[in-house]
């Protein structure tokens, strides 16, 4: 076993290994606190060392037996979910123990999953077989019930078993479809033969596969029309495990469209036509349903799903420059969401209130929290100097050059009323003046603000200095094309 491997499989053992010490030793002072950051840090540090391999191996890619396949796909998801598990669990070491002080007896066990399910998160990222894939990401989907559920309230609860229910039974479809690609092959499916399966398929079994999977990993990225568990899971869910929700959970679907359906839109015009068309109902409704939502975090849930439209369209495309819109606004949707949700968590930490309504009544005097809120929202509008920019720009060309002109116009036309719904959000909240507000001056600790922060620099330096990150979406674009390929 060659060296980058065994400091590659610290990316999951480490957060696995914290996990069981979090879970055991978790209620003695700072042994939640320090062992989570450590974990993480120390799979983000194992990551980063197995890109610098992966950049110096002829191929592009790491493969240990048959079992592991590494390439620049599996390092930028892996180094996504880990760098927004270290902000969600600093966010929340300032959030969760005053908005939830009644679950302190399980304050460990909520840092335990979290990192549980970045392990598992990081083994699905690293994985060759596609039904070991399947199990792994079917694992972290249930662990995420836990933190969904975690206030134990009439609502939480609903929404919890709403999420289970669903994205067990659409994960379900993804497994019809391994199950049907091994059958024809007689092997197991592997992500370094798939492409090769697919060509060998008759055709109507290779559409109906596809058609088993868009149901299976459009359910699990939470896109329209397989988006009924997400506005309730982000609502009810504490304001931190919003973000890792958003952030990292639903970004399992997309890795699994890339690993599959990409393929399948590559050798079938059906399916990139099915996927486009799909996706550009996430992006229209996505926004126009944002109008109608009382509860912030609902909002934003819906303008979030619109976003993810974009990303899923771009996927399909038969471009390097479509994929590789794709996989930079895959980051950027991160990022964004990143800002607007922990913005949020701010505000409610303050108001103690999601309602909208209700949040309207308090003059809030927040200038960070203000500002990363704004930027967020500009960001949304692919405004210039923002990361977004340049990845909707990307994907929008993209789009169009391939024929698709009126997904291109519904891009621009939900990305227009996403901007405007969150700056009208935006102004009720910190600008608008009645004589029933009242002034509020509550502090937001400095771990929030710092993680709010964080997320809105990134935005505006790879607005700014894009080649920053280009090398490492270059090396994901790279490997998914190789796969097809």
């Amino acid at each position: 076993m060659s060296f980058e491997w065994l400091i590659y499989f610290f990316s999951f053992i480490a957060p696995s290994l914290g996990a069981l010490i979090v879970f055991l030793f978790g209620k003695k002072r700072f042994i939640k606190e320090t062992i989570s950051t450590l974990s993480i840090s120390l799979a983000i540090f194992s990551t980063i060392l197995c890109w610098n391999a992966l950049n110096i191996s002829d191929k592009k890619a790491l493969l240990l037996v048959q079992i592991f396949y590494i390439d620049g796909f599996s390092i930028i998801m892996q180094l996504m979910v880990e760098f927004v598990a270290l902000m969600v669990i600093l966010y929340s070491l300032a959030y969760i123990p005053k908005v939830y002080s009644h679950r302190k007896e399980n304050f460990h066990i909520y840092y335990s999953v979290i990192l549980l399910s970045t392990g598992f998160m990081n083994l699905t990222f690293s994985l060759n077989n596609l039904f070991w894939l399947y199990i792994t990401l079917e694992l972290s989907s249930i662990l995420s019930v836990y933190l969904i559920v975690f206030n134990l309230n009439k609502e939480s609860l609903k929404a919890g078993f709403k999420y289970l229910i669903l994205i067990n039974v659409g994960i379900l479809f993804s497994l019809l479809g391994i199950i049907l690609l091994f059958h024809m092959a007689g092997n197991p499916v592997m992500i370094t033969n798939i492409g090769e399966v697919i060509k060998s398929l008759p055709r109507n079994i290779a559409l109906l596969s596809a058609f088993l999977f868009i149901i299976g990993f459009f359910t699990k990225a939470g896109l329209i029309p397989f988006h009924l568990w997400l506005p309730d899971s982000y609502a009810e869910s504490p304001t931190a495990v919003t973000v890792f929700l958003t952030g990292a959970v639903t970004k399992l679907g997309f890795y699994g469209l890339v690993r599959t359906v990409t393929i399948f839109s590559f050798n079938y015009e059906e399916i990139k036509v099915l996927v486009i068309t799909l996706s550009s109902l996430s992006m229209l409704f996505g926004a126009i349903l944002a109008f109608n939502q009382k509860d912030i975090k609902k909002l934003i849930a819906y303008v979030s799903i619109s976003e993810m439209g974009f990303i899923a369209s771009a996927l399909v495309l038969k471009t390097y420059e479509g994929i590789f819109g794709g996989v930079f606004h895959l980051i950027n949707h991160t990022l964004m969401k990143g800002a607007l949700f922990f913005a949020t968590g701010a505000i409610i930490y303050t108001c103690g209130s999601r309602k909208l309504e209700e949040i309207k009544t308090l003059i809030i005097k927040m200038p960070a929290i203000k500002i990363s809120f704004f930027i967020g929202t500009l960001a949304v509008g692919g405004m210039p100097l923002f990361a977004s920019f340049l990845s909707s720009i990307t994907i929008f060309f993209a789009i169009t050059n391939e024929g698709f002109l009126l997904a291109s116009i519904v891009l621009i036309v939900s990305e227009f009323l996403s901007v405007v719904i969150l700056l009208k959000t935006a102004i009720s909240i910190f600008w608008q003046r009645n004589d029933k507000s009242k002034v509020s001056n509550s502090s937001v600790p400095f771990l929030m603000i710092f993680c709010t922060g964080l997320f809105v620099v990134l935005l505006i330096i790879f607005g700014i200095y894009p080649e920053i990150i280009y090398p490492i979406i270059d090396s994901a674009t790279i490997g998914i094309i190789k796969i097809i390929d």
